[in-house]
């Protein structure tokens, strides 16, 4: 996956992921998307800080 992608794509993925580990039925498949939302939501925040740092 590309850092190119918006800011807001990156939040909607976390968020995504955050509600699949909230409906998932094992630790297991829980901490997967708990994983995965916390990459999503770290690729979020470095395109928000090279976007303040362009400015």
């Amino acid at each position: 996956m590309s850092d190119n992608l918006p800011r807001r794509d990156f939040e909607k993925l976390a968020v995504a992921e955050l509600d699949a580990a909230a409906r998932s039925a094992t630790s297991e498949k829980r901490r997967a998307h708990l994983d995965q939302a916390a990459i999503f939501a770290t690729l979020g925040e470095r395109v928000r800080g090279s976007a303040l740092s362009d400015n």
